[in-house]
C-alpha cells in the first residue's frame, strides 16, 4: 500500500497536481471500467484499486466565536487502478470495492473527529496530526484486510470483512456529508 501511496505522490507532482479521480459521493460502486491503469504483470495479484482520503479546512473568527469549515472526501484513482486480462470477476470486484469502502469509512471517521474537535492554539498542527492518525489507521486497515483475506483468496475471511465494513459504514452513517462546519463559542 505504501508503494501505491508513493506512486500516487509522484504522479500528483509530475502532473502539476492532477490525477484523475472520483469521489465516493460521486460514485460509490466500482465497476471494472474504473480500472484503467496498466496491469502489473509481474504482480502476484490479479487487480489493484488505488483509493485514499483528502481533507481541506478553513476557519474564521468573529469576536469570541470560531467557525471551522471542513471537507473530507474519499477517492478512487482509475488511472492507478488495474486488473489483469481475464480476471474481471464479480467476486474480485467485490474485494476491490471493499478497499474503496474502507477509505470511505476512514473519511467518515475523520469527519466525526473534526466535528468533535475543540480548537486549541494551533489548529493547523492539531488537524494535520488528526489527519495523519486517521490516514495511518486507513492504511493499516487496508493492509490487514488484504493480509487476512489473502487478497480475496480466503472466502470465509472475505465475508467477515464485508460484514465488518458494513457495520462500520452503518456506525458512521451520520458522517456521510462531506462538507461541514461548526461554530464554537
Amino acid at each position: 500500500m505504501s508503494k501505491f501511496f508513493t506512486i500516487l505522490l509522484i504522479l500528483v507532482f509530475a502532473n502539476n497536481g492532477y490525477v484523475e479521480r472520483f469521489s465516493y459521493a460521486e460514485k460509490s460502486n466500482l465497476d471494472w471500467s474504473d480500472f484503467r491503469g496498466k496491469p502489473d504483470l509481474s504482480s502476484n495479484f490479479d487487480s489493484a484499486v488505488n483509493t485514499g482520503i483528502t481533507y481541506q479546512w478553513s476557519y474564521s473568527k468573529d469576536q469570541n466565536d470560531l467557525e471551522l469549515k471542513f471537507e473530507v472526501d474519499s477517492f478512487c484513482y482509475p488511472s492507478l487502478s488495474w486488473v489483469k486480462k481475464g480476471q474481471m470477476t464479480d467476486y474480485l470486484l467485490a474485494h476491490e470495492q471493499l478497499h474503496f469502502d474502507i477509505s470511505e469509512v476512514h473519511a467518515r471517521m475523520m469527519r466525526k473527529r473534526l466535528k468533535e474537535y475543540k480548537p486549541g492554539k494551533n489548529i493547523r498542527k492539531d488537524l494535520n496530526q488528526m489527519y495523519k492518525l486517521v490516514e495511518r489507521m486507513r492504511v493499516n486497515m487496508q493492509e490487514r484486510y488484504d493480509e487476512e483475506t489473502d487478497h480475496s483468496r480466503n472466502k470465509e475471511a472475505q465475508k467477515k470483512w464485508e460484514k465488518k465494513i458494513e457495520t462500520l459504514m452503518w456506525f458512521y452513517r451520520d458522517h456521510k456529508k462531506k462538507i461541514n462546519y461548526f461554530v464554537t463559542p
